[in-house]
């Protein structure tokens, strides 16, 4: 396998990329089936992976709450929104079995209660994709309960499944 050094930065940004491209590459293969390929990486690299994609995800939601308390368009929000759809989506594909390491924050309900961490991350996704749509109609008071309802969703996963 070869291997290449690449900062948090450079991993963010793929990272990034890698979500955008995935929905771009979704949109415009709706009716097509996806061959899924596997991929070899270390357990430490998909740790890194989860911590830098949460750490996106935290800049998602301050777009999003920004967005809500500064009173400008909402719908420009959509895609802070949409990362966090795709994110959620993502989210139990990214603990696999042998990534409860040292620098990881999951808790081993995360493998132990595997069904529930499944049924966390949809309703994540779920709550992600009411803000999205919440935030497309403008509606400002609609928009902030669904992003109350979304930060719900990240609280309960969190007392359950991270540190």
């Amino acid at each position: 396998m070869n291997r290449f050094e690449i900062g948090t930065l450079g991993l963010a940004a793929c990272g990034a990329a890698a979500l955008v491209a995935t929905q771009a590459n979704a949109e415009a293969h709706d009716d097509l089936e996806t061959e899924l390929a596997t991929v070899e990486m270390s357990a430490a690299d998909i740790v890194q992976a989860r911590r830098v994609t949460y750490f996106l995800t935290t800049q998602a939601v301050g777009q999003i709450k920004g967005g809500i308390e500064e009173g400008g368009d909402l719908r420009r929000t959509r895609f802070a929104a949409q990362l966090l759809v795709r994110w959620a989506e993502t989210l139990p594909s990214m603990f696999p079995e042998g990534t409860d390491i040292e620098g990881s924050r999951a808790l081993p309900t995360v493998w132990s209660d595997r069904e529930g961490f499944e049924a966390a991350a949809a309703a994540y996704r779920d709550a992600a994709q009411g803000v999205m749509d919440a935030a497309e109609t403008g509606d400002r008071e609609a928009t902030n309960t669904a992003f109350l309802t979304m930060a719900g969703t990240c609280q309960a996963c969190h007392d359950t499944y991270r540190q």
